[in-house]
């Protein structure tokens, strides 16, 4: 007989993993379904087990990238129970394949304008407190800056110094961090919507926060994305190509690479750089946006095998 029941070792494992440094809302949500599905289908069920884990599983075969987190996160708890002495079943090594990447739009200077005249098109609506300012500014920033959806939705009012020209990046992915700087031109008008949302929000926690000072969600991104360039080009709105708000990221290295080729730069030179605020720890991580390109990256490839180390990580400020 287990001391713990299966919600209190998911309890007491989600709050490991962030006492070790990481945020692991993502792992909580999945480890919460499958206990959720537990009670309701196996209630006297102690540690997983093999029928209620692939019962589990068996729910999300229809949406690939949801099976393969899923079961990532409950290989981790599993091996987690393994090491506190508990017979937990642990799904083969393999059983699983990481979903295939959806292709990377890129976009022309064209549809850039376009899409931010929509953004900025964004009426003040009293109901929805602040959504006309938070939009423009949320998206010009992932732009600009390549910033992955979660953090710029999460993004701490106190993590933004535009007084130096930088934001922090505090526990991205897993337990790292980086110091972002960002021009002159975009902190000038993130300073200007500052003042506007503090209006609204005088005491406000995140940068862009929703009407109850809370960081907007991932689906509210991703449907104001899309109703913004299907606004702009409601042409492709059955063309059958994917896009995604987190194409501003992809873009955002593609354009400076192709930039530093245009300038004849040392890109072997300037990846390392890239690298580092882009928040990746490996120039494959980087260098994965251009596998579809290949007339430019084959050549860049070959030239940075060796960059790899060559930048430190980024001082967040944060003593030991």
């Amino acid at each position: 007989m287990y001391s713990n029941s299966l919600p209190e070792l998911a309890i007491q494992f989600v709050s490991y993993k962030k006492a070790n440094g990481y945020q692991y809302e993502t792992g909580a949500y999945y480890l919460k379904k499958y206990v959720r599905f537990v009670m309701e289908t196996a209630p006297e069920t102690a540690v997983p087990d093999k029928a209620s884990v692939e019962g589990f599983l068996e729910r999300l075969q229809d949406t690939p990238g949801g099976l393969y987190n899923a079961a990532a996160f409950l290989r981790e708890f599993s091996r987690y129970l393994h090491a506190r002495g508990l017979k937990a079943y642990l799904i083969p090594s393999g059983r699983l394949h990481p979903p295939t990447p959806a292709q990377p739009y890129f976009f022309t200077e064209d549809e850039i304008i376009a899409f931010f005249m929509e953004c900025d098109r964004m009426p003040d609506t009293p109901y929805l407190k602040g959504r006309h300012l938070i939009l423009p500014a949320i998206f010009r920033l992932m732009y600009c800056c390549g910033l992955r959806c979660k953090e710029a939705r999460t993004l701490a009012r106190q993590n933004v110094h535009l007084d130096q020209g930088y934001l922090d990046v505090l526990q991205s992915k897993g337990p790292k961090s980086r110091r972002v700087y960002i021009s002159q031109e975009l902190t000038e008008y993130l300073a200007g919507y500052d003042s506007r949302i503090s209006r609204l929000f005088p005491d406000r926690t995140f940068f862009f926060p929703n009407r109850k000072g809370r960081p907007y969600g991932a689906c509210w991104l991703e449907r104001n994305f899309l109703r913004f360039w299907y606004t702009a080009f409601p042409e492709k709105k059955d063309s059958g190509i994917s896009i995604r708000a987190y194409d501003l990221r992809h873009h955002f290295v593609y354009a400076n690479m192709n930039r530093w080729l245009r300038e004849g730069k040392d890109v072997n030179a300037m990846l390392p750089y890239l690298m580092r605020y882009m928040g990746h720890f490996e120039i494959k991580n980087t260098l994965y946006y251009f596998h579809l390109v290949p007339d430019i990256y084959g050549g860049i490839l070959e030239m940075s095998g060796h960059s790899e180390g060559l930048i430190p990580e980024v001082d967040d400020g944060r003593e030991e």
